[in-house]
C-alpha cells in the first residue's frame, strides 16, 4: 500500500462518520435540548468537582488491642452561682487511683452570674501563700492558731481550710466553724458570702488511667482516706448551692475534623438546691487517620444524666456536685480519611458528558420523528 493510499485506508476505521452538511437538519427542539444538556452537565460537573475535593471517611470497627494506659480529659465548665474557692476537682477510677483537689493544669476564673469575667475578689486559701487572709491583714509574722490540732509547735493555720485540715489529720470533730478566727475573717471578707453571687469557670485538662472511673466538680474541701473519698463542707456550713452549669467543652482526647461531642455547648439549669448531678458516659476509643497519614487517638462518647437530692436538700445520701462517670468500650473505631484520585474524577466527568448527550440524542430523535409524523398526518 502506497503512502498516498494510507489516509483512505484509515478512513475505514472512522467510528464517527459525518453526514454531509446538506443533509443536516437543525431544529428548535434540538437547540432547546442542547441548552438543557449544557445546564445539566454544568450542574453535575460542579457536584462531581465538590465530591472530588471533599474527603470521605471510611469507618471500621476492631477489638481494641492498644496498650495505652493513660488518656486526657479536657474540659471547660462554668458554674455561674458557685465561687471558685468553694469548688474542687477530683477524679478516681476502678483501680483505686484517686486525685483530690486537682489544681495542676486547671485554671479557675471568677465570673458573674451572667457569665461575664470579673476580677478575682478572693484568693483560694489552698493556692495562696502560707500567709492567708489574716496574715495579709496582720503582717508576714502572723502565725494563726490551730486550736490544739497543730502537728508541731511551728505549724501555723492561717486560713479556715488549714484549721479544718489540721482537725481532720487529728481525727477530731470540727465544732462550729465560726469559733475559728480564720473562718470568721474569711466570712467577713466575702469568702463565704460570695456563694450565689459569684460564679466560676474551670478550664483545663487532667491525665487519668484508661479504665472505668469518674471525675467530679463539687463544693467543699476534698481528701482521700484509704479508698474513701470525702468532701468536707464545714467551711461553708449552712450554705445552699445552685449547681446550674454550662459545659462549653468536654472531650476525652484530641479533636479531629468533624468530631462532635454530645455535651459540648450544653446548658443545664438545676432547680433543686445542692443537688447531685450525675452524667453517665460511654466512651468509644477512636483512631482517626487523615489523608496525610497523620494519626489522632481520641474517644467518642454518648451521655445521659440525672439529678437527685442530697442531705443538704433533705435526702439521706449523696454529695452535692456535678459527677461524670465513664466506661470504656472494648471496641475501637478507626476512621480513615480518603480522597478520590484525579483519574476517578476524570472518568466520572467523561461519563457525565457522554451519558447526558446520549440520553439527549435519544430524546431529540424521538421528538423529531414525532413531529415529522404529526406533520404527515396533518
Amino acid at each position: 500500500m502506497s503512502l498516498p493510499q494510507l489516509p483512505r485506508a484509515l478512513r475505514q476505521f472512522d467510528a464517527f462518520a459525518k453526514p454531509l452538511k446538506d443533509f443536516r437538519v437543525q431544529t428548535v427542539p434540538g437547540a432547546i435540548m442542547t441548552i438543557i444538556c449544557f445546564m445539566i452537565i454544568s450542574c453535575l460537573f460542579i457536584a462531581e468537582f465538590i465530591d472530588f475535593v471533599s474527603p470521605s471517611t471510611k469507618q471500621e470497627i476492631f477489638v481494641d488491642i492498644s496498650r495505652d494506659t493513660k488518656m486526657t480529659i479536657n474540659f471547660d465548665i462554668a458554674f455561674p452561682f458557685v465561687p471558685c474557692h468553694v469548688l474542687s476537682v477530683d477524679s478516681m477510677d476502678v483501680s483505686g487511683d484517686q486525685q483530690t483537689s486537682i489544681k495542676k493544669e486547671i485554671t479557675k476564673m471568677p465570673i458573674s452570674p451572667s457569665g461575664d469575667s470579673i476580677p478575682s475578689s478572693f484568693v483560694d486559701s489552698d493556692e495562696a501563700t502560707p500567709n492567708g487572709t489574716l496574715a495579709v491583714k496582720k503582717g508576714p509574722d502572723y502565725c494563726g492558731s490551730c486550736y490544739g490540732a497543730a502537728a508541731d509547735a511551728t505549724t501555723c493555720c492561717n486560713s479556715c481550710d488549714s484549721v479544718l485540715e489540721a482537725y481532720r489529720l487529728k481525727g477530731w470533730v470540727v465544732p462550729n466553724v465560726d469559733s475559728f478566727e480564720q473562718c470568721r475573717e474569711e466570712r467577713a471578707t466575702g469568702a463565704r458570702e460570695n456563694i450565689g453571687k459569684q460564679g466560676c469557670r474551670l478550664v483545663g485538662h487532667m491525665g487519668v488511667n484508661k479504665v472505668a472511673g469518674s471525675f467530679h466538680i463539687a463544693p467543699g474541701k476534698s481528701y482521700g482516706q484509704g479508698h474513701i473519698h470525702v468532701h468536707d463542707l464545714q467551711a461553708v456550713a449552712g450554705a445552699q448551692f445552685n449547681l446550674s452549669h454550662h459545659i462549653n467543652k468536654l472531650t476525652f482526647g484530641a479533636a479531629y475534623p468533624g468530631h462532635q461531642n454530645p455535651l459540648d455547648g450544653s446548658k443545664v439549669i438545676v432547680e433543686l438546691e445542692s443537688p447531685m448531678v450525675s452524667y453517665f458516659l460511654k466512651l468509644v476509643p477512636t483512631l482517626y487517620l487523615d489523608s496525610n497519614k497523620n494519626m489522632v487517638t481520641t474517644h467518642q462518647y454518648s451521655a445521659t444524666w440525672q439529678t437527685k437530692l442530697t442531705p443538704l436538700s433533705g435526702a439521706q445520701d449523696g454529695v452535692p456536685g456535678v459527677f461524670f462517670s465513664y466506661e470504656i468500650s472494648p471496641l475501637l473505631v478507626k476512621l480513615t480519611e480518603e480522597r478520590k484520585s484525579f483519574l476517578h474524577f476524570l472518568t466520572n466527568t467523561c461519563a457525565i458528558i457522554g451519558g447526558v448527550f446520549t440520553v439527549a440524542s435519544l430524546l431529540d430523535a424521538f421528538i423529531y420523528r414525532s413531529l415529522c409524523l404529526f406533520e404527515k398526518m396533518n
